[in-house]
């Protein structure tokens, strides 16, 4: 795909990002249709399936990290027209791919109770959620391929395909959903994990897709059979992707430190905070669109050796989601009450809820350069310093403000909004510093 590494960078931007952001956006919508089928089936059923869902969260840290690695070589070989190395990337990518769900699928089949408990979790509801996962972890090869299929597509220049195979996800789980969860004919109600295996099994019909385009769909790919693993290219992987899995993992268990924390001032506290994340989340998934172009932009760029064009790239995705994220804060300071009453109509969340958003949404554009210049340099292969930066600026520095300034200094829960502010400006500095010295144009996988 030329256009990525020639011609206009702005069609080549908008041509590879916006179906990534619309493939982001469905994503999001699989999801709330679990959610919408599930809670028919009550109260502890939704809490079943949410606990359930944040484990799968921090869990699935681990292929976030791979899906990294595979954007950034697969993008930089294609880049160079090394079409053989392209397919040989992508087969590699897969078997780890596979034997990284074998493992969440023995640990979650093994544990799953176990961590709902940990995280506090009633029996009832524990058991609810064991339920649910064990279908998901035992199926959770084909969310895993699935991604890494997209990613390997993307990576290619070829957005569409992915966004079309996640419209046919969609549609398939939407049918399944109340099918498997309530029952029909000779299919007995399964109840949440009924919504687990329509998951698994809209997202097995997409891999398939999937997979035979890559093989079949795809002239200048060459999908090599692999009778030998080639373990020097499998290092070079897992070297590249293990910081971002941290980076991933440390934002996972940040989060819930986090809402420990905020726990500590009620329930209130604790339903303002997960409004206020999940509104956050709707505010990023664009901007993860437009970041994993940029990605692919950098690595495809860097790849036919035209670095200048790369950090063209990087300049007008900062320019767009920086527009897009200083409209989206200044909506959600001016109309914190009214989110907050849409979602929480008792008014009990109010007050917390107002004071989470007209003390972070200002900075909400900061995040969305740290967004950009994080997934920048993870396509070109430089995925340390974005571990660093998220290691220093939670780890070191949010998490111990967060209680210092609220509990020992006696600031109350706007204390905790403080520390993440901190957290957010340090961590913005430190990769607008690594990313100035350019040192990423250089970077070698």
């Amino acid at each position: 795909m030329s256009y990525i590494t020639e011609g206009s960078t702005f069609k080549g931007f908008l041509t590879i990002s916006a179906p990534i952001v619309a493939n982001n956006v469905l994503q999001s919508v699989l999801e709330i249709v679990d959610l919408y089928f599930v809670g028919r089936l009550g109260a502890e059923a939704i809490a079943g399936v949410a606990m359930g869902g944040v484990i799968i969260m921090v869990l699935g840290s681990i292929i976030i990290g791979l899906a990294t690695a595979t954007t950034a070589f697969v993008s930089r070989f294609y880049g160079a027209g090394d079409m053989h190395n392209v397919g040989k990337t992508i087969v590699h990518s897969l078997y780890l791919g596979l034997v990284f769900s074998l493992i969440l699928a023995l640990v979650g089949s093994l544990f799953a109770e176990d961590m709902l408990h940990l995280l506090g979790a009633k029996e009832e509801i524990a058991a609810i959620g064991a339920s649910y996962l064990g279908v998901l972890f035992a199926g959770c090869f084909t969310m895993v391929l699935l991604w890494l299929v997209c990613s390997s597509l993307q990576s290619c220049g070829d957005s569409v395909t992915p966004m079309m195979i996640m419209v046919v996800a969609n549609i398939i789980n939407m049918v399944f959903d109340p099918l498997f969860i309530f029952g029909y004919g000779i299919i007995p109600p399964m109840d949440a994990a009924g919504a687990a295996l329509a998951t698994v099994s809209s997202r097995g019909v997409g891999l398939v897709i999937g997979i035979w385009v890559l093989v079949k769909g795809k002239d200048l790919i060459e999908i090599p059979s692999v009778r030998r693993l080639d373990l020097h290219l499998i290092w070079r992987l897992i070297k590249v992707g293990v910081p971002n899995t941290v980076q991933s993992g440390i934002r996972s268990v940040t989060f819930l430190v986090m809402m420990a924390i905020v726990a500590l001032y009620g329930t209130a506290a604790i339903s303002a905070y997960g409004i206020a994340g999940r509104m956050e989340l709707v505010a990023l998934m664009p901007g993860f669109g437009i970041a994993a172009g940029t990605a692919i932009i950098v690595g495809q760029n860097l790849g036919a050796r035209k670095p200048e064009r790369a950090e063209k790239g990087v300049i007008l995705s900062l320019i767009l989601y920086g527009v897009f994220m200083v409209l989206v804060s200044i909506a959600y300071y001016v109309f914190a009450p009214q989110i907050m009453i849409f979602f929480d109509p008792s008014g009990a969340s109010l007050a917390v809820g107002v004071s989470y958003f007209r003390t972070l949404a200002p900075f909400y554009p900061v995040i969305a350069m740290e967004v950009i210049l994080s997934f920048a340099l993870n396509g070109a292969g430089d995925t340390k310093n974005p571990m660093y930066a998220t290691l220093f600026s939670m780890v070191f520095l949010q998490i111990p403000l967060a209680y210092y300034l609220s509990e020992v200094l006696g600031t109350g829960i706007e204390g905790v909004w403080l520390a993440m502010i901190i957290g957010i400006m340090t961590q913005c500095i430190f990769l607008v510093w690594v990313y100035r010295r350019g040192r990423w144009k250089r970077t070698v996988i």
